[in-house]
């Protein structure tokens, strides 16, 4: 069992860190996953290993190319679902098994669409491609 599996288990709602540039984005987020703790901090403040040490979210969202380069980094085998909203490329990616993998159908994320690939990805253990 990983220790977001071990995290599920013991409490009754995830924690989802937002690690945002755009600050309607944390809003968003904290409108759309309504199953979870939402905790909104600036990006570019630095050291995202030590708040992801101390916080152990069992879900970190991020929206800069720099905060989704330092979480791939951070989370390697950790098995914490990151997901990489690009604003700018209207692109969303999951980090698993090593790599980024960019998710949808084309069209723009929208809050409900990462609302469902993160739910899928907590409470299934995967995600859908389409």
């Amino acid at each position: 069992m990983s220790s977001t599996q071990l995290r599920l288990a013991n409490k009754a709602r995830p924690l989802v860190a937002v690690v945002c540039v755009v600050p309607l984005l944390g809003e968003a987020m904290e409108s759309a996953l309504d199953f979870a703790d939402v905790q909104v901090f600036p990006a570019g403040r630095g050291d995202l290993a030590g708040l992801l040490r101390w916080l152990r979210p069992s879900a970190l969202i991020v929206d800069s190319e720099a905060g989704a380069g330092e979480a791939a980094a951070v989370v390697c085998e950790s098995g914490l679902p990151v997901l990489y909203v690009s604003v700018q490329e209207r692109t969303l990616r999951l980090y698993r098994n090593g790599a980024w993998e960019r998710l949808g159908n084309g069209d723009e994320p929208t809050p409900e669409s990462i609302r469902n690939v993160l739910a899928g990805a907590l409470f299934a253990g995967e995600t859908p491609k389409g």
